[in-house]
């Protein structure tokens, strides 16, 4: 918690006592730092709309297709399962270093550049590590549940939907809340493909502020508590099921 205290303390202090290691607790009182980064960043609102777009459409779409992979993982019996459960858990090994320049000559020949596309699409595919998270989840539910699913006449379709997907609402929590903060605090990706400033996302604003010889860091550590509130509320709020996700997530085997 102290760099995000000193990232509150410093947004409140005034230029002078800017680097004072004495006043966690700034004195003067000063809000000038957050007038000021809505004059130096008039398009801050923008740029929460952008990245508030990236964050919850591919939060939403790793979500379903990295379950229902792991559903298929969980519940399937089919030949090279678990090679393919190995390969996949392979691919965390690899640097996204790695496939940057193939993914973006793709996305350029695509016509992608500039748009939140080469972030959003691979979303909705599903990745690694939730794929893997929510196979350990549903193998920790009972089979008897689909089961009394299929007596009842629902196939597979209507028992994941109907019966698994609900159970595994801390599962869903845990990995959402993981996957939102990811992608609301990404950095890399984004200035890769999103080099438009009308595309940038708040990180990519607030880096915007630093400079070589004059760095207005009152704004920048203001920028940084506004982006983070959202992510420490949500936090807050669901941390509860977040801890239960992640503890069942890793009692099956």
């Amino acid at each position: 918690m102290i760099p995000l205290l000193w990232a509150v303390s410093m947004s409140l202090r005034t230029d002078a006592n800017m680097f004072r290691a004495d006043q966690l607790i700034p004195h003067p009182i000063t809000f000038e730092h957050y007038r000021n980064l809505f004059t130096i960043l008039p398009d801050f609102w923008r740029y929460i709309a952008n990245t508030l777009l990236i964050a919850t459409v591919g939060t939403a779409g790793t979500l379903l297709s990295s379950s229902l992979a792991g559903y298929a993982m969980a519940r399937f019996r089919f030949p090279g399962q678990r090679l393919l459960l190995l390969v996949i858990l392979l691919t965390l090994m690899v640097p996204p270093q790695v496939t940057l320049i193939p993914q973006y000559v793709i996305f350029r020949n695509l016509g992608w550049i500039d748009t939140p596309l080469p972030i959003i699409v691979p979303m909705l595919f599903g990745s690694a590590l939730p794929t893997f998270f929510f196979r350990q989840f549903f193998l920790t539910l009972p089979r008897e549940l689909e089961d009394a699913a299929a007596i009842d006449g629902a196939g597979r379709w209507r028992t994941y939907f109907s019966v698994m997907a609900p159970l595994a609402g801390p599962a869903f929590l845990a990995m959402g809340l993981l996957s939102f903060v990811q992608l609301w605090n990404s950095f890399f990706v984004n200035s890769i493909y999103l080099q438009d400033q009308d595309q940038w996302v708040l990180t990519q604003a607030l880096q915007s502020l630093i400079g070589r010889y004059n760095s207005q860091y009152g704004e920048i550590m203001a920028g940084v508590t506004l982006v983070s509130l959202p992510v420490i509320i949500g936090y807050i709020l669901l941390q509860r099921w977040v801890v239960r996700g992640i503890a069942f997530s890793g009692m099956a085997n």
